[in-house]
């Protein structure tokens, strides 16, 4: 399995395929139940991603569903196994947010992220003291706080030259919000500007004061869009006060965010002019520090 050949695409490739099937059929998932002798939300669960399929049951859906060729059936089932297989973020999924755990995934496979950013510092360039310094905000234990660090440590692995392309706006804001001492700070800004030396790694900063001084749809939170490989569509992530994430995938509103990300690039410092504001907070920072 590759690094983006997750299980959760293979999950999302085989929910997609049942749904089609079971239309195609004719039947309604309360047939389905009835004829299993399920009962309907499971049958919701497999279709909306929440409940994986075992092979057994596989069988027994494409049986209902009339599929009999095993050139049909065969591709299906190296699907559902490939849904069920480890990754480094299975260990973590008793004890992380479910949406959190699908959002990881969805975030190892994808192709291209593009990020706004208005409350903290997007999370795969993060310094592990910001990090911690951030969430011991929180109220959380010393666990959730290691555990959270150690996540977030391990999703930056996909933040190397030839990872998918990651376009991160940054609202200023967040930039001047210190989290932790001046120090942490500094290191926190040059580890932006290490990584946006990268080739595939955009960082643009949308200023406090934009020449085109008008209200837009960042202003309602921080959102990332995902683009899967293939044909394997996007996902829309929406980071919000009372939650971690929350998944969608729902193309009308991908379509909304896909114009509003339009709208924050046309606001937002050209990729120089970002590293030059971020320069200057470092060297305000240091010559206060003297």
């Amino acid at each position: 399995m590759s690094q983006r050949d997750t299980p959760i695409v293979h999950q999302r490739r085989l929910r997609g395929e049942l749904r089609k099937l079971r239309e195609a059929a004719r039947i309604t998932q309360k047939q389905v139940a009835e004829q299993l002798e399920w009962s309907v939300s499971k049958v919701i669960r497999i279709e909306n991603g929440t409940s994986k399929v075992g092979v057994t049951d596989l069988k027994a859906l494409l049986n209902v569903y009339g599929v009999t060729s095993s050139d049909e059936i065969d591709p299906l089932l190296d699907e559902a196994r490939a849904s069920r297989k480890s990754v480094w973020w299975t260990p973590y999924r008793p004890h992380i947010d479910p949406q959190l755990y699908v959002f990881i995934g969805y975030e190892a496979s994808a192709v291209r992220i593009c990020q706004y950013q208005a409350l903290a510092m997007p999370g795969l360039i993060q310094t592990r003291d910001y990090t911690r310094a951030l969430v011991s905000g929180f109220g959380d234990s010393r666990t959730e706080i290691d555990r959270g660090i150690d996540i977030r440590a391990k999703r930056q692995g996909i933040v190397t030259e030839g990872g998918p392309e990651l376009r991160f706006i940054i609202d200023e804001a967040v930039l001047l919000r210190f989290v932790g001492d001046p120090e942490i700070m500094i290191e926190q800004w040059e580890k932006i500007l290490e990584k946006a030396k990268l080739s595939n790694v955009s960082v643009r900063v949308l200023p406090l004061r934009p020449r085109d001084a008008k209200a837009h749809r960042g202003m309602r939170g921080s959102f990332s869009l995902l683009d899967l490989p293939g044909d394997d569509g996007h996902v829309l992530v929406l980071e919000e006060p009372l939650r971690d994430v929350m998944v969608r995938d729902d193309q009308q509103d991908i379509d909304k965010y896909v114009e509003a990300f339009a709208v924050l690039q046309e606001l937002a410092m050209n990729e120089e002019d970002s590293v030059e504001r971020i320069e200057q907070l470092i060297s305000e920072t240091r010559f206060l520090l003297q």
